[in-house]
């Protein structure tokens, strides 16, 4: 099992962010390790508070499946 390390963490971050702006849709980005841990999370200016939790959530979903 590889880690995902804070590096690779800010680099998903980064091109989801790009992406979001591209679509014109803030977003709450959050990136997990194997075990659905967070390694990272990012709020985007305007995005909607109740996607935090969301946005961790999913890691953590999709770490078990």
């Amino acid at each position: 099992m590889s880690a995902v390390k804070l590096e690779d963490a800010r680099r998903v971050i980064s091109a989801a962010e790009k992406k979001a702006k591209e679509t014109g849709q803030p977003m709450n980005i959050a990136v997990a390790d194997e075990g659905g841990n967070i390694v990272a999370h990012v709020r985007m200016d305007n995005a909607w508070i109740g996607s935090i939790d969301v946005s961790m959530k999913k890691g953590l979903h999709v770490s078990g499946i």
